[in-house]
């Protein structure tokens, strides 16, 4: 695997990741919104479980290869894109338990979000201490 197919992959999982997150966001502040709704039930995504099978390799599929020089060349897999939400009915809304969950969502966010800077600005480092030694 080559450093760009690794950089393409990593990228990917910390974008479907954030993407889960905001949609996870979603629904902690409609719970949170229908706190005192009679009868609401709430929702949450399984989004531990999504992301242990994409990892493991249930959601990216095999890559394709260019068979000669002149075709033109493959758009990046975007395979995250493919998996669908999964979606769990979470019961009587209850007030702690949301807030814990918008807690540790807003924190995984950061995460992420940090995790992709850093991997960016090595990736810019690279290019410009590459560039200034020529």
């Amino acid at each position: 695997m080559g450093p760009f197919k690794l950089i393409e992959q990593t990228s990917n999982l910390v974008e479907a990741n954030l993407d889960r997150r905001n949609t996870s966001q979603r629904m902690i502040s409609r719970n949170l919104a229908n706190v005192d709704t009679p009868g609401y039930r709430g929702t949450n995504l399984e989004f531990e479980k999504q992301l242990r099978a994409a990892l493991e390799g249930g959601v990216i599929p095999e890559p394709l290869a260019r068979t000669h020089p002149n075709h033109l060349p493959l758009e990046p897999e975007r395979p995250f894109d493919q998996a669908r939400p999964v979606y769990m009915d979470t019961g009587p809304v209850q007030l702690d338990i949301e807030m814990s969950r918008l807690a540790e969502n807003n924190i995984m966010f950061n995460a992420m979000v940090q995790l992709l800077t850093k991997k960016y600005s090595g990736l810019k480092n690279a290019i410009n201490e590459g560039g200034a030694s020529r």
